[in-house]
């Protein structure tokens, strides 16, 4: 299991944010494109988190397949959750597998990643298909919440631009 602390930056350019980062000497880490399969059980919601199956590419490189349940401990001030994963040799098969048990997909959607360390955190400018969510969002994921405002600061952001909703949370905004 490996725990999450994050926060989402809304309403990004991402080139502006990109430059913001690099201004500030972060270190670009990779580019990752994504296909991100989102499941839901057939009678609602899973309690307290999502279940999700990711492919993914880095820098053209193929990643293992993974299906990851993230537990959501804490939304207030910032996302926390446990995060269960392990890898898995097929998409269909799997889906396949959750479909026998009640979970269906809920949508599938692709994005590019781009990633930065600055300060021993992570930034991830994210966007999406637009069919899946139109707005590009900057995800911090930190080592230590103490971090956030000094983050928060450093780059500019205000706190109104500032989540702690999932992906699902924002795509049943729209």
């Amino acid at each position: 299991m490996q725990r999450e602390i994050e926060v989402k930056v809304l309403n990004i350019v991402p080139k502006e944010m990109e430059e913001k980062l690099l201004s500030l000497g972060a270190e670009k880490l990779s580019r990752e494109f994504q296909t991100n399969y989102t499941f839901e059980p057939t009678d609602g919601e899973f309690k307290k988190g999502y279940l999700r199956i990711r492919e993914s590419q880095i820098d053209g490189k193929k990643n293992p397949i993974e299906l990851t349940f993230k537990e959501v401990k804490n939304d207030r001030d910032v996302r926390i959750n446990n995060e269960f994963t392990v890898h898995i040799d097929s998409v269909a098969m799997m889906t396949s597998i959750l479909d026998k048990m009640g979970i269906k997909l809920k949508y599938k959607g692709e994005k590019e990643r781009i990633s930065y360390r600055y300060k021993g955190q992570r930034f991830d400018i994210d966007t999406w298909d637009k069919n899946t969510y139109p707005y590009p969002y900057m995800e911090i994921e930190f080592t230590n919440q103490s971090k956030i405002d000094e983050i928060i600061n450093d780059l500019g952001i205000e706190k109104s631009m500032v989540t702690t909703k999932s992906i699902s949370d924002l795509i049943n905004e729209l």
